[in-house]
Order: C-alpha cells, then sequence, then structure tokens
C-alpha cells in the first residue's frame, strides 16, 4: 500500500469516526451536565455541551494508531500521549473550572516532560538572524514558552462558532504539507487524519440547530499540542525540512505566519488589559473575533473572514519567498502583517462601531 493511499484511508476513518462519534458524546454530555452555561460574557443564550474535543480526539486517535503500525519511519506513541494529557487537562478545566495558575503549571510540566522524552525543541532557527543551533538553556526556556503560548493561544480564540476547529483545520493542513513534502510522512500523516477529524465537528458546531457542542478547553489545548509538536519538530537541529533551508525557505517565518493571527491578537488583547491594569487572563470582549461580531457579522461570516486573512498573511510569507526575500526579511514581512492584522484591523473595527453608534 502505497503512502499515499495508507494517509487516505486514515483519514477518511477519522472523518467517519468522527460523524459517528459526535452524537454519542453529545448525549452522554447533556446526560452529564457538561456544558458550557451562558452568562454576561458568554455569546450562546443556552446551555451547550462541552466535550467537541473529546470527539475529535477519540475519531484521529484510533486511525492513527493503525497509521502509525503500518509505517516504519518512527513512533507516534509519544505524540499521542501528549496529546492526551492536554486532553485530559483541557476536559477536567471545562468540568471543574481549573484555576489559570494551576493550568499553567500543568502544562509548563506537560511540554517539559514532552521535551525530556523525545527530545524535540526549538533548538535551531535555520539561518534566521545568521544563527543555528541555539544554546540548550535558551532553547529549553525558549521551547516552554513558545509551547504554552502556542496551546494558550488556540484556546483564547474559542469564543465564536468555527473558530478555533476551522483554524485547526486549516493550519493542521498547511504544517501537513511543508512535512509531507520535506519526506515526513509520520508527523504529515498525523495531521491529515486531525485534520479530516475536526471536519464533522465543524460542520455539526457551525450548522446543527439542535446538536451543537463546543469544542471545549479539552479540544482547543489538544489541537495546540498538535501544533506545538509541528513547531518544535520544524526548529529542531533534526528538522525535516533542512532541503527547504537551502531554498532560503524561512521556517521561523513560516511557522509564524501559519498561526498569526491567534499569537498576535492574543499579545494584543493581553498586552491591553495590562495597560488596563486588569489580568492578561481575564475574561472580556475583545478579541478580533468580537470586534467583527459588534459589526452584526455572523459567526460563519467572522470565522471565514479571520481564516482567509490568516490564509492571505501565509500567501503573502510565500510570495516573499519565492521572490527571493531573505530569511530575516520574510519573517519582518509576517511580524508587519500580523500587527497590521491584529493592532491596525482592531483599531479600525473599533472606530467604525464608534462612528455608526455616534
Amino acid at each position: 500500500m502505497t503512502p499515499t493511499l495508507l494517509i487516505s484511508l486514515a483519514a477518511l476513518a477519522a472523518l467517519l469516526l468522527s460523524w459517528l462519534i459526535y452524537p454519542i458524546i453529545y448525549r452522554y454530555a447533556q446526560a452529564k451536565n457538561i456544558v458550557d452555561a451562558p452568562n454576561h460574557r458568554k455569546l450562546q443564550k443556552k446551555p451547550i455541551p462541552l466535550l467537541g474535543g473529546v470527539v475529535i480526539a477519540l475519531a484521529m486517535i484510533f486511525p492513527t494508531l493503525i497509521y502509525d503500525f503500518y509505517t516504519t519511519s518512527g513512533s507516534l506513541h509519544v505524540p499521542i500521549l501528549f496529546i492526551c494529557m492536554l486532553l485530559v487537562v483541557g476536559v477536567l478545566d471545562d468540568i471543574y473550572n481549573l484555576s489559570v495558575v494551576f493550568r499553567f503549571v500543568i502544562e509548563i510540566a506537560i511540554v517539559g516532560l514532552y521535551i525530556w522524552i523525545t527530545p524535540e525543541m526549538i533548538n535551531n532557527l535555520h539561518g534566521l538572524w545568521a544563527t543555528q543551533q541555539i544554546p540548550t538553556i535558551i532553547a529549553l526556556i525558549l521551547s516552554i514558552l513558545a509551547g504554552v503560548g502556542i496551546i494558550n493561544s488556540i484556546n483564547l480564540i474559542d469564543g465564536i462558532d468555527g473558530y478555533s476547529s476551522g483554524f485547526g483545520i486549516v493550519s493542521c493542513t498547511l504544517f501537513a504539507i511543508i512535512f509531507l513534502v520535506s519526506g515526513n510522512r509520520l508527523l504529515g500523516g498525523m495531521l491529515i487524519i486531525t485534520a479530516a477529524a475536526i471536519i464533522p465537528f465543524f460542520c455539526y458546531n457551525v450548522f446543527s440547530t439542535n446538536k451543537k457542542m463546543f469544542i471545549g478547553d479539552g479540544g482547543t489545548l489538544m489541537i495546540g499540542a498538535i501544533l506545538t509538536m509541528a513547531v518544535f519538530q520544524l526548529l529542531s537541529t533534526e528538522s525535516p525540512c533542512e532541503k527547504l533551508v537551502e531554498k532560503n525557505m524561512g521556517l521561523v517565518a513560516f511557522c509564524l505566519a501559519v498561526m498569526c493571527i491567534p499569537v498576535f491578537d492574543t499579545l494584543r488583547v493581553m498586552l491591553e488589559r495590562i495597560c488596563r491594569k486588569v489580568s492578561p487572563f481575564a475574561a472580556d470582549k475583545t478579541h478580533l473575533h468580537h470586534l467583527f461580531l459588534e459589526h452584526n457579522m455572523t459567526h460563519l461570516q467572522t470565522t471565514c473572514t479571520i481564516l482567509v486573512i490568516n490564509l492571505l498573511i501565509v500567501g503573502i510569507w510565500w510570495l516573499s519567498w519565492k521572490l527571493g526575500a531573505s530569511i530575516d526579511m520574510q519573517l519582518y514581512i509576517v511580524i508587519a502583517l500580523g500587527i497590521l492584522s491584529t493592532i491596525g484591523l482592531g483599531t479600525i473595527l473599533r472606530k467604525t462601531k464608534k462612528n455608526n453608534v455616534q
């Protein structure tokens, strides 16, 4: 069986499993009252079940294990364990509302454990600022900060229907393309399987009127874990993309471009909260998706708009690479686009909202 056919069959199995498992988990969440209750800062008007992440996890883990069994290039047991650990933390947070500090400590411990076992981390910038290998202690600190940051940036965009799951589909697919082009079918296949498992949940979450379920912290932390592993592998000394680096591809710029809106929007919101002298983790409605909703856009319109903007950023990065921009310049272009699409666009949306009110 060819690798392409194997990946395709595993992805199809994940998609079908997700579609079949969803109603079962939905009924279980309702029966156990594992729901997100409405309040002054929530957008829903009735309690919504919260175990969408469990649906995605169950649907992707079994096909991934079978895919792993037939693949001789490595093992996905540790990545799956990493995903499951963060899924459990997220589900416990959904049920028991864990404190922010406690959850951060657990996330740091799990990311640190993953680095210790694998050991994969951000220890090579692959030519950015004429730098290759990073000292181990700096790499360790940078990796833990980046890993926890990625996980929580995905968690914080989970504010409207379809956004976090839609972003999961797009980002997993983009990372998968890079891995598969580079010959790493192991993680590339896992990312494709994950994207396929998310698709049915996305459809239920956005279009269902009587079986809507939220992805929950379990789902967002799980997606964050998968993206963290992708970044760690791309920016490690053993990166499978060395041939692309030789062609002047900026791997740091690519990773940041894929996750541009969640990362920069999270930084913007946290900085604004600090400037207002409130906790950077305080809940409010200042994220980019909230600002779009204030302009009477639907959840689907908002989700599609933000995903298209993020894809445009990736497209502009790709064009800059193909036109011969240096590795450093590729990063600067992505940073500039990140600032424009979050701080700049956020400012415009606020001002136009005020003008409309007046």
